[in-house]
């Protein structure tokens, strides 16, 4: 089980898929409450591609320490981010690409505005987080402002209905009944992610990375038309796909196959 220490000390876990030559490195993130063993799929067929990947748990998630859905500060998530590129080219020189989905990407954007000196050849961004496509209950929005401060570690129910995943009824199934999906939102957590979804519209003119977007029109959990409506502001070098009958998970969908196409499809230009 490889792993790597976090700028904070905390441990953090992840997987890898090598082939002999790789073209590139893809570096793996998943989103909210979720593990990188959710994601073998991807990183076996990046590896069959002639790409090395590499999935890691998001501290506090999976088995990666750090409290279970709880954020000290977002910043921290892209420290992570800098200790794995670190550790993977330590395994291959070869260029380093994002691949993040929903909460993932939400993290590899604010990462890409805040590194731009530390070259990514390109980014592909999966359903990001940038806001949600449902209105989260008035009583958890109440305790989320009121305890971000007074208690920011509560541990708070917030577990996805697992049908609005996929239209893959056996990934929903297999989502519902994961023991590694841990299902909690902290205060802290959410004040910290409700900060980067203001901070990544604010300095998008940072971005210099190529970017794809896979976008789902029957996206039940993430603002699909919010992501879509960001990616068509940025400037530089990017590409949308819009899966107008796709739930939050493209990668997970029946027709995957057209959105993994897509991916090596790009990653094919930009390396």
């Amino acid at each position: 089980m490889p792993t790597l220490t976090a700028p904070d000390g905390t441990l953090l876990v992840y997987d890898m898929y090598e082939p002999a030559t790789p073209r590139a490195a893809v570096l793996v993130l998943h989103g909210w409450s979720d593990h990188a063993g959710r994601w073998r799929d991807v990183g076996e067929r990046l590896c069959a591609a002639g790409y090395s990947s590499y999935v890691l748990d998001l501290r506090g998630h999976g088995r990666s320490g750090g409290r279970r859905g709880y954020l000290s500060r977002f910043s921290q998530l892209l420290g992570d981010l800098q200790a794995f590129r670190r550790v993977v080219r330590l395994r291959t020189d070869r260029p380093q690409l994002l691949l993040g989905t929903s909460f993932g990407g939400l993290v590899a954007l604010r990462y890409l505005e805040t590194q731009p000196s530390d070259a990514i050849a390109g980014a592909v961004v999966v359903s990001p987080w940038l806001g949600l496509a449902f209105r989260p209950p008035a009583w958890q929005r109440l305790i989320g402002r009121v305890f971000a401060d007074l208690w920011p570690t509560l541990p708070l129910p917030a577990r996805l209905d697992a049908d609005t995943l996929s239209r893959d009824p056996a990934v929903n199934e297999a989502y519902a009944a994961d023991p590694a999906v841990h299902g909690v939102m902290t205060p802290g957590a959410w004040r910290e992610i409700q900060w980067a979804q203001r901070a990544v519209p604010a300095d998008s003119h940072r971005i210099e990375t190529p970017l794809l977007f896979l976008l789902a029109g029957e996206d039940r959990v993430v603002d699909a038309y919010l992501a879509r409506a960001f990616a068509d502001s940025l400037k530089g070098a990017v590409l949308v796909r819009w899966y107008a009958e796709m739930h939050h998970e493209v990668l997970h969908d029946p027709q995957r196959d057209t959105a993994f196409g897509d991916v090596l499809a790009f990653f094919a230009d930009v390396v």
